[in-house]
C-alpha cells in the first residue's frame, strides 16, 4: 500500500502520465484555485491531479482538455485507468471524478500525422 507523502506523489505522478498517454487527452488542465495558487509557474500536470485519502479510500479529481474522440468516452477511460493504477498501488478507489472542461478539434496534421 502507498502511503505518505512520498508515496502520494508517486501515485499522482504516475495517473498523470497514464492520463496523457489517452490518445483523446490534450492536456490536464488547472482550477481556478490552482492558477491562484501557482500564479508565478505552471503547474506540472501530476499537481493538476487531486487525491483525498478518507477512510480508507481514495477519491480523486482531475480536469482534462480533451480533443477528437467523444469528451464522455475519453473521460471514461480516464475514469478507468485513474481506478486500475489506486488498485495497483494498493488503494481503494472511492469517488473518481473526471471533468472535461475544454474540447478542441483535431487539427489535420493529427488527422493524416
Amino acid at each position: 500500500m502507498t502511503t505518505g507523502r512520498a508515496g502520494t506523489d508517486a501515485v499522482r505522478r504516475e495517473i498523470a502520465q497514464a492520463i496523457l498517454a489517452d490518445p483523446g487527452v490534450l492536456r490536464v488542465e488547472p482550477t481556478l484555485a490552482t492558477v491562484v495558487r501557482s500564479w508565478s509557474t505552471a503547474p506540472d500536470p501530476e499537481d493538476l491531479v487531486r487525491l483525498t485519502l478518507t477512510g480508507g479510500t481514495v477519491d480523486v479529481a482531475v480536469h482534462l482538455a480533451v480533443q477528437g474522440d467523444e469528451a464522455r468516452l475519453v473521460a471514461h477511460r480516464v475514469r478507468e485507468v485513474v481506478r486500475e493504477l489506486l488498485v495497483e498501488h494498493g488503494l481503494e478507489p472511492g469517488s473518481v471524478e473526471v471533468s472535461v472542461l475544454t474540447v478542441e478539434p483535431v487539427t489535420s496534421a493529427e488527422v493524416t500525422g
